[in-house]
């Protein structure tokens, strides 16, 4: 997740899955990701399988809910 800003400074990371998986990757993807104004990697394990997909499709409802408010 991160869109242009993502693009330019690294996208926030919302993995799910086994946490034997996210262990192999965690280090990857706190390489890759932005980061906080704390330098703090923008990467979570955010649960078993589906819990990232469903944390992503939160986050797009209220960032488009937001947009349409905007152009209201």
């Amino acid at each position: 997740s991160g869109g242009e800003e993502g693009a330019l400074r690294g996208p926030a990371i919302m993995p799910g899955g086994q946490k034997e998986a996210y262990a192999l990757v965690e280090d990857i993807f706190k390489k890759i990701a932005a980061k906080a104004y704390d330098s703090v990697p923008c990467v979570s394990y955010i649960g078993p399988d589906g819990a990232g997909h469903f944390v992503k499709m939160v986050h797009n409802g209220i960032e488009y809910g937001d947009m349409q408010l905007i152009g209201n």
